[in-house]
């Protein structure tokens, strides 16, 4: 009976083990383990077919260079797609040697999706998106989604002229949606775009500003729901007081099942640190400056807002600003956020 007993036990520990294996067989979700990167260098051949994917042939003063490629499953179908990223760059010309090599700062990006076929030369084309776009002359491909980079909400402070003028740009292949589907998160030093694919297309669903700071851009699961938020860093520039430091700011973006939305509650309820070195700046600069540093709308702004972020009920800053702000960008958006307080 007891050797009975073991056998049965036994038995029915395979099947457990079998179903479960069934269960992670079933699983749909994709993972990076299945992404197969590429990059070439500027002159490689099997790059270069991928050129056929913009204007033919190749205008005089521009230059194609197919950075890097991937391939792996990031839409709806059984089969992978190949996904290319191709920069254009112009040439200069020289009155001694015609044409000179390109520098290093291209001024239009491409990424296009295609289907991942090894019979064929060149395989066809799915979407096509065009970012970063940094200059003239420029090429029209309409097929094209173009992608505009966009300043972070309460950051008021221009990129510079020379923000698309970078020679670091890639992309990385992740679920940041949490969907079980790979999506495209492009990023340089002045810029981050996600493309996704999302109810039976390929769309940009996050495209952000960003300037470097101690900080870089990223994406992490704060609350371990399976999605990604996205952190952007910037550096908030203070005009009219000479030494005074850019004020670091991070606004943080989350998943809503449709786009990526602004929540900075989420990040700086909380954060004490982050708190505490703001308020500490604020401080020494006072006393650095005197009451000069009160009449600076960054501070004071930026200080009252994660002062509401964290749930205060006396918004005194806010209220400086618009009694006594000078930015008009400052203030309107200081008087929209009073009138979510309850009246006292």
């Amino acid at each position: 009976m007891k050797k009975y007993l073991q056998t049965t036990l036994f038995g029915l520990l395979i099947l457990l083990i079998l179903s479960c294996f069934g269960l992670n067989a079933d699983t749909s979700k994709t993972t990076t383990s299945e992404v197969k990167y590429q990059r070439y260098f500027s002159r490689d051949p099997e790059g270069r077919k991928y050129h056929r994917f913009l204007l033919s042939p190749t205008p005089e003063e521009l230059v194609y260079v197919t950075r890097m490629k991937a391939e792996a499953n990031i839409d709806d179908t059984p089969e992978k797609e190949t996904i290319v990223l191709i920069l254009v760059y112009m040439r200069a010309r020289s009155r001694y040697a015609g044409w000179k090599t390109y520098g290093d700062s291209w001024t239009q990006a491409f990424l296009f999706i295609a289907e991942t076929d090894t019979k064929e030369r060149l395989p066809k084309k799915k979407d096509a998106f065009k970012f970063f776009d940094a200059g003239k002359p420029a090429l029209d491909v309409p097929a094209a989604k173009p992608i505009e980079l966009r300043n972070p909400r309460f950051v008021f402070t221009q990129p510079p002229e020379d923000a698309f003028k970078s020679r670091d740009l890639s992309f990385k292949l992740v679920d940041l949606t949490g969907d079980g589907t790979l999506d495209v998160w492009i990023e340089s030093v002045y810029g981050v775009a996600v493309v996704s694919f999302q109810n039976g297309e390929f769309k940009e669903i996050f495209s952000c500003y960003t300037i470097p700071t101690d900080h870089e851009s990223e994406y992490v699961d704060l609350d371990d729901n399976g999605s990604y938020e996205i952190k952007i860093p910037y550096s908030i520039q203070i005009e009219g007081t000479p030494g005074v430091p850019y004020l670091p700011w991070i606004s943080l973006y989350e998943w809503d099942g449709t786009t990526y939305t602004l929540n900075n509650e989420k990040f700086y309820a909380d954060n004490n640190d982050y708190f505490i070195q703001l308020l500490g700046q604020y401080n020494y600069q006072l006393l650095r400056h005197g009451e000069i540093i009160n009449l600076l709308d960054p501070y004071r702004f930026y200080l009252g807002l994660v002062r509401y972020y964290r749930g205060s009920e006396t918004p005194v800053h806010l209220k400086w600003i618009v009694e006594h702000g000078k930015k008009d960008n400052y203030i309107q958006a200081a008087e929209a956020i009073l009138k979510k307080l309850p009246s006292e």
